[in-house]
């Protein structure tokens, strides 16, 4: 889910006094310094900087006896190494996460999600004993499907018109560690609405899509294949990114998302940098040809933001292909396993009840609400922070899109015609309270946090703005007391006085706030998804039938997840705010739920 988590702001921007390129190469010393920053080589550092990148900004400057293990210095303040137990623990989960996931699936197909023991017998009869589709073998028919959908969302992206009525614009992300900020089409509410229509009309009217023919139920009769094609794109697609951003990266230095962590450092440490990533944002169709055909590729076409936002309208396409699985009553037998008129020709409403519908309605308005505030998302961690490799190429199409249907809307399907848990109101209402509770939070704290942030990168950019030709006047102190002067009065919300807002100002210049719901905990806004998923998770219980344990460990994944990101978050923090953090916590005292952690 998207999210924003941490409680800084943009970083500073560099002032020509201060952070002058030909002071730092005046002297031999910090010559030496520069070659042998990340093992990166003179060539690349003369590129970078005749591309105007600003170096002594990218590079704190180590002491004297940091010299000689510069390399490592440089990468563990720019790339995350051991996050996840390093190369072991990355080579672990890239390996173990998908099959943990085929396990719930074959649960749910297998025994309607009741608990099995995964031993040989299981995972034969997932590969083998299943039909076509159903089975987690890939398919011809799969393969072509992922590849419409991307190329279908790819066209979407880079040629809908972003501007009102149909977008939010053309805007600019927050200040990147190279001192820019790259644009981005906000189209996403457009997008996600006509790959509506038009599945919708596939389904409906029977028309092949690019020669590929969609039935409503395609979900129930060809998950098993889709999750493995998907597993297999993830890796292609993250191994595409290692090598060309990774091994490759000198093709990348004068593009503009170009930044100080590009470049594979150390080959022994392959597994980390292919689950972590290699490059922040990642972009391509920079050439002077893509900018006559691409509107929006000023800055180049970003294929993380991409990725991430239009993969979560995948997972409510098939939720609601779901609900038709359920709709024409499809069942496996599983004693033959037989797929062949387990759909029946007419369908009937009534086999839906109250928690699919709410589940599904609710999974869908949540990727609204996200297409809606989607400049919102570009301050997140997902888009400031996160590196793009495997752990978000999979993690957002194998895992989200696909785990996600399975979970709930999967489950409910698995228990065939007429169970009983389509009547379960009583749980369908706790869960309703539990999810409109959750939703508030989620909104209000992440609203609040980015116009905080907006308005501070607003702020500054009105500041050197305003003295683009001053001579190398401009400093951080005048940065800080302009920025100062115009939050003295703002008021994030309405019923806000002037005054109420609270925040502490880096030394580096980043800004934390520590007012409103970000007073009572560091990452306040997780209690929102943390309380969605429960709820959820409540609909699908019944008590004439097992546990919901796909269910269950969709909410497990959910908050081991947060609870792992929160330390990932502190931990950077502290390494990058000092005793400013220091005194941040002292405020902030809980982690995310005031008074238990």
């Amino acid at each position: 889910m998207a999210r924003s988590s941490t409680p800084g702001g943009a970083r500073k921007r560099p002032s020509g006094a201060t952070h002058s390129p030909s002071r730092r190469t005046s002297s031999s010393t910090p010559t030496k310094k520069k070659q042998s920053i990340g093992g990166n080589s003179a060539a690349y550092l003369k590129a970078a900087e005749a591309s105007g990148v600003d170096l002594s900004y990218w590079w704190p400057a180590p002491a004297a006896d940091e010299l000689e293990k510069s390399s490592k210095y440089y990468r563990r303040c720019t790339r995350p190494v051991g996050e996840f137990m390093g190369n072991w623990g990355c080579f672990f989960w890239t390996m173990y996460i998908p099959l943990q996931i085929y396990y719930f699936y074959g649960i749910v197909v297998l025994n309607k999600g009741n608990l099995m023991v995964p031993d040989s017998e299981f995972w034969y009869a997932l590969l083998f004993e299943l039909p076509d589709g159903i089975s987690i073998q890939p398919t011809w028919y799969c393969w072509k499907m992922i590849a419409v959908w991307c190329l279908l969302q790819f066209v979407m992206e880079a040629f809908l018109p972003c501007f009102f009525p149909f977008g939010q614009g053309y805007i600019e992300g927050v200040t990147l560690k190279n001192g820019r900020r790259l644009k981005y089409p906000m189209n996403g509410l457009t997008a996600f609405f006509l790959t509506h229509l038009i599945y919708f009309s596939a389904c409906y009217y029977e028309v092949p899509l690019l020669g590929l023919k969609i039935e409503a139920d395609f979900v129930w009769k060809h998950m098993g294949s889709l999750m493995t094609c998907a597993v297999l794109t993830s890796h292609f697609f993250a191994l595409w990114l290692y090598v060309s951003w990774g091994v490759l990266w000198r093709r990348h230095v004068d593009e503009p998302s170009f930044e100080e962590d590009y470049g594979v450092f150390d080959f022994r440490n392959f597994w980390n940098d292919y689950f972590m990533g290699v490059a922040r944002n990642p972009r391509i169709c920079h050439g002077s040809l893509w900018k006559k055909i691409l509107p929006y590729a000023e800055d180049g076409f970003d294929l993380k933001r991409w990725w991430d936002g239009r993969t979560l309208t995948l997972w409510i396409l098939l939720n609601w292909s779901y609900l038709a699985a359920q709709y024409y009553g499809c069942t496996l037998d599983r004693d033959t396993y037989e797929v062949t008129a387990t759909c029946d020709a007419t369908g009937d409403w009534n086999r839906i009840g109250p928690a699919s519908w709410f589940i599904a309605l609710t999974h869908a308005y949540y990727i609204f609400d996200y297409n809606w505030c989607e400049p919102a998302y570009l301050t997140t961690t997902d888009i400031r922070h996160d590196l793009f490799g495997f752990m978000l190429t999979y993690g957002m199409f194998g895992f989200l899109a696909m785990f996600y249907p399975v979970s709930f809307l999967g489950h409910l399907s698995g228990q065939g015609k007429g169970n009983e848990i389509t009547e379960n109101y009583f749980f369908t209402t706790i869960g309703i309270l539990m999810y409109l509770f959750g939703m508030f939070m989620f909104r209000w704290c992440n609203i609040e946090k980015h116009r905080f942030r907006t308005k501070v990168a607003d702020l500054k950019a009105e500041y050197y703005e305003a003295v683009p030709n001053d001579g190398g006047k401009s400093t951080l102190a005048g940065e800080a007391e302009y920025i100062a002067a115009g939050l003295r009065d703002y008021c994030i919300f309405g019923y806000n006085k002037p005054g109420d807002l609270k925040y502490l100002r880096t030394k580096e210049g980043s800004y934390l706030l520590f007012s409103g719901t970000w007073g009572y905990a560091k990452h306040f806004n997780y209690i929102g998804d943390l309380t969605m998923c429960v709820g959820w998770m409540i609909m699908c219980y019944s008590a004439t039938h097992a546990w919901p344990v796909a269910p269950f460990g969709y909410v497990a994944y959910f908050w081991v997840m947060d609870i792992h990101r929160c330390g990932r978050d502190q931990e950077r923090c502290a390494e990058k705010y000092g005793k400013d953090w220091d005194e941040y916590c002292k405020v902030a005292k809980w982690n995310i739920l005031p008074g238990v952690y």
